[in-house]
This record gives structure tokens, C-alpha cells and sequence, in this order.
């Protein structure tokens, strides 16, 4: 797995789009975008944030899948430096991480 290095301005409201060129059918797929102090922290841990949302037909990518994160600006507020992961959920609740990487919140 390749990783991916995110820029946020601090401060903003962020979208993030996922895109899952793997999977082609996402019914009863969920996906999960964490913001993390660092790569080990555990995901329990209070200061992760974990954003939900649907996997769905990627309308410019026929046969792949796509989720959209919404991340507030209260949750950008904090310049530093960070780790991100998308993980796909199915409806078995297997769990199978698509991408992670180093996220940094910039000051603007």
C-alpha cells in the first residue's frame, strides 16, 4: 500500500473524497476516515477523530466506489503534524484498511 500525505489549511471545513478503484460494489459498505496524533496511536484513544460515510458508485470511475468525508473546521484548528487512515467496513464487519499516511494541519 502506497501512502498518501494529506495538506489541510488550518482552520477549515475539508472534504475528503476516497476513491476504491478495488471495489466495485459497495452496498452495505461503510467507510471510516481517522485523524490521529501519530500512526500508533490507538484508535480508542480520545484524541482520534473517526468520520463515517457510505460507499457508494464513483460516478467518474465506472466499476469503482467512492465515500466523502466532512471534516469541520473545529477539528482543523490545531496546526501540526498528524497520521490519517481510510478503512472500508463490510457487512460482516470485516475491516480492511484502504490508505493512510502522514496528514499535515498547515497555519495559514
Amino acid at each position: 500500500m502506497d501512502q498518501t500525505g494529506l495538506v489541510f489549511p488550518r482552520g477549515n471545513d475539508i472534504v475528503v473524497t476516497a476513491r476504491f478503484p478495488d471495489i466495485s460494489d459497495g452496498t452495505g459498505m461503510t467507510a471510516e476516515f481517522f485523524t490521529k496524533p501519530s500512526k500508533t496511536t490507538a484508535d480508542s484513544d480520545p484524541a482520534v477523530n473517526v468520520y463515517d460515510s457510505d460507499v457508494v458508485s464513483d460516478p467518474d470511475n465506472p466499476g469503482a466506489t467512492i465515500s466523502h468525508f466532512d471534516i469541520p473546521s473545529d477539528d482543523t484548528g490545531v496546526a501540526g503534524s498528524y497520521w490519517w487512515r481510510v478503512d472500508c467496513v463490510d457487512l460482516t464487519g470485516k475491516r480492511r484498511t484502504a490508505d493512510c499516511g502522514p496528514l499535515m494541519v498547515e497555519a495559514v
